[in-house]
């Protein structure tokens, strides 16, 4: 493990400002500050609960001038804001996928712009996809992992092209007990956002450009 001290910083969500919904055990932040500490590496938190791509430029404002790894996970809430297309009526499945195609480039323009922002810091930066809810209704659950996989496409696609690391929380959420509730991330969900964080840091090569999928799972 490098000696250098880094400072690692969430943004985004609340997939990384889960607080108000493990009930006072550890938040996501918590469990990350716990274990860079033990290498006197610091963590922060800028994320925020309900925010949006476009939060990210208020975000951006608050990052510490010592930061040296930025990590963001965002793009659930957008997804939220489009649920009611999910209601439209259309008469083919053609058109159900023109719908699709104008919310996918809505959120690529979107996405493309926050990540421009992030990237003009010069920092190494790390994405995450968006992982599938998990509603009882399962047409609802049908409907957002067939929406949610056109926006990660976009993420990942985007990613790719900036040559920076994606976690993918899709795959890392494969338990029930990864989840708080339908949407957001319990603390077994939590710990493997950390594992996967803490594993990008020690092991992705930012000095190379290049993009690389993380999935790191310990299934027990």
């Amino acid at each position: 493990m490098a000696s250098a001290i880094r400072h690692l910083i969430l943004l985004g969500d609340s997939i990384f400002d889960n607080g108000s919904y493990v009930r006072g055990q550890p938040a996501i932040i918590d469990q990350l500050k716990s274990k860079v500490e033990e290498h006197g590496w610091n963590a922060t938190l800028v994320a925020v609960d309900g925010h949006v791509l476009s939060h990210v430029t208020d975000q951006i404002k608050r990052i510490p001038k010592d930061a040296t790894h930025l990590f963001v996970s965002i793009g659930g809430n957008n997804a939220l804001s489009y649920m009611h297309h999910l209601h439209e009526s259309v008469s083919n499945v053609g058109e159900a996928l023109i719908v699709l195609s104008k919310i996918k480039s809505k959120f690529e323009k979107d996405y493309i712009t926050m990540l421009q922002k992030l990237i003009s810091l010069k920092l190494p930066v790390t994405t995450c996809t968006i992982y599938n809810p998990r509603f009882t209704n399962s047409h609802e659950q049908i409907m957002c992992e067939t929406g949610l996989s056109a926006l990660n496409d976009v993420i990942v696609t985007q990613s790719t092209k900036f040559g920076i690391p994606v976690i993918d929380l899709k795959t890392i959420f494969n338990d029930p007990n990864d989840y708080a509730n339908s949407i957001e991330p319990g603390v077994q969900g939590g710990a493997k956002i950390v594992e996967n964080i803490l594993y990008i840091v020690n092991h992705h090569r930012f000095n190379e450009n290049i993009c690389s999928i993380y999935a790191k799972i310990n299934d027990k």
